[in-house]
């Protein structure tokens, strides 16, 4: 059973005089991996907002070069040790931090930082006992899957102020289930980028059709009943001009909606640059 919570932040980053206070809300899951009679060791993955008190501004903050907006996708990873001692429980565990904007924005370097946890908390009521009962109504992950997703963002790239592009991205995915929990998958994607000809010259005058690029993807997912955490590993086999790297990453999440439609959001990177934002919805078959 998986636990979950809302976590809230403030801090100050290294440099308050140019970035300000940061807040950060961010929704987590705490994931299991080993459990005991009194204690366990999890992992923490939250994903949320985090609010930048100082972005870049041209005129009033040049050199702060590290975030382009006041609101930005706050994420946390955290291994953690958890001792309960009956309603009272003691915590431990290093986060790690990231805050970007997913190039919606720049500069879009991202900001990082590294904190110790410890704490204690009480629960007001006793935890009830799970029994590992069937739900003969939970939902059940087919055992292979075909999905095609339309994806849509805005992303700036290059220098600041360049504006911002429409960026259009399709997905088409084969997955296999594994087990109960994860799926293993691979597909085609289709990007067509017009902020590509903002960095490029040899494309300032070049059709919409021609800033379109094609990949080759695989990846897996942890399955949460309709809902899932993806991360696949692309690379590209079709580019008008040389990418920020021939190498692509998307994290993110989707949902199952009826019988056939997904949701999904995703980012897609370069590595640890943000590349842009996936908002799409699309359709599914067995």
């Amino acid at each position: 059973m998986p636990r979950y919570g809302l976590l809230v932040l403030g801090t100050n980053m290294a440099n308050p005089s140019r970035i300000g206070t940061c807040i950060g809300v961010i929704p987590y899951l705490r994931l299991d991996l080993v459990t005991g009679k009194r204690s366990s060791f999890g992992l923490r993955i939250g994903w949320g907002i985090g609010y930048v008190a100082k972005p870049y501004d041209r005129i009033e903050n040049p050199h702060q070069i590290a975030i382009g907006s006041g609101f930005n996708t706050a994420v946390q990873i955290m291994p953690e040790w958890r001792m309960d001692l009956g309603r009272t429980a003691m915590h431990f565990g290093l986060a790690v931090d990231h805050w970007s904007n997913g190039s919606f924005a720049i500069p879009n370097l991202g900001l990082n930082f590294l904190s110790v946890a410890a704490g204690v908390s009480y629960a007001l009521h006793p935890s009830p006992v799970h029994m590992p009962l069937v739900d003969s109504t939970a939902y059940e992950r087919p055992y292979r899957e075909f999905l095609v997703l339309g994806a849509f963002s805005l992303s700036e790239t290059g220098r600041a102020l360049n504006g911002r592009s429409p960026v259009v991205s399709l997905v088409a995915d084969a997955s296999w289930r594994k087990g109960h929990k994860g799926v293993l998958s691979a597909g085609i994607d289709v990007f067509n980028k017009g902020d590509l000809a903002t960095v490029n010259a040899s494309l300032a005058d070049a059709s919409r059709l021609s800033l379109t690029q094609v990949g080759v993807h695989g990846g897996g997912a942890l399955l949460m009943g309709r809902a899932e955490l993806l991360l696949q590993i692309g690379a590209y086999v079709v580019t008008p001009v040389p990418d920020d790297a021939v190498s692509y990453q998307r994290i993110g999440g989707r949902y199952r909606i009826g019988d056939h439609l997904v949701a999904g959001i995703a980012l897609k990177t370069h590595f640890a640059a943000a590349d842009h934002w996936e908002f799409g919805i699309g359709y599914r078959w067995n």
